[in-house]
């Protein structure tokens, strides 16, 4: 069974809009010269009076030492989901395409990267959510007059979840192939990497 239409441009339209935020979310970071080198002090403030304990102790003994690595990559994967989900939201809006037919195993991939692409700006989006001091569930807070009721990192992971869910199908439905297996494939081909590369890290040793 196929999506509809309808179903594949709504989701390419909330898509294309969530990819322009983290296209420029991520651009103005690497524009700025200064988010790596500056996320310790932007954390160390922003954690204060946060009521989330365990977020903060998170941050503080996995973050906080190694501030600049995670802020290039924070950076630059805002940019690289922002351009996985804004290209696949162009397959989305085109003709299915199935096995045998023109640029498929082209779309698939893209396909492929926009539902991975969802997956990561989810995280990031509740990542930041609880950065902000919000709980899991919003609620009314009555010391905060001055601030939208639900933010926009509160509202970020709800429609990536439907996104993600969206591609996913529309993956299935371009290869026939159930999700579960299409997981299995990516677990296989990350231990194929990392095989690999452990091969490579004796022999650079020993040549040197």
């Amino acid at each position: 069974m196929t999506l509809s239409r309808d179903a594949r441009w709504l989701a390419a339209a909330i898509q294309m809009v969530i990819a322009w935020e983290w296209l420029v979310s991520g651009t103005n970071k690497v524009l700025s010269g200064a988010f790596p080198q500056g996320l310790a002090s932007a954390l160390d403030e922003g954690l204060q009076n946060n009521p989330n304990g365990w977020y903060v102790s998170l941050l503080q003994g996995i973050v906080l030492p190694h501030s600049v690595a995670f802020g290039y990559a924070i950076e630059t994967m805002e940019i690289m989901v922002g351009m996985a989900l804004l290209i696949g939201a162009i397959v989305l809006v085109g003709p299915v395409r199935h096995r045998g037919m023109p640029q498929y195993r082209l779309a698939v991939g893209e396909i492929a990267a926009a539902t991975v692409a969802a997956l990561v700006g989810m995280l990031l989006c509740i990542n930041f959510h609880f950065f902000m001091g919000d709980g899991i569930i919003p609620w009314i807070n009555s010391t905060r007059p001055f601030d939208e009721g639900i933010s926009l990192d509160t509202l970020m992971p709800p429609l990536s979840a439907i996104i993600l869910v969206l591609n996913a199908r529309m993956l299935v439905v371009m290869t026939g192939m159930p999700i579960a297996q299409h997981l299995r494939r990516g677990v296989d081909h990350l231990r194929g990497l990392l095989g690999g590369a452990r091969q490579r890290r004796p022999q650079v040793a020993d040549s040197q």
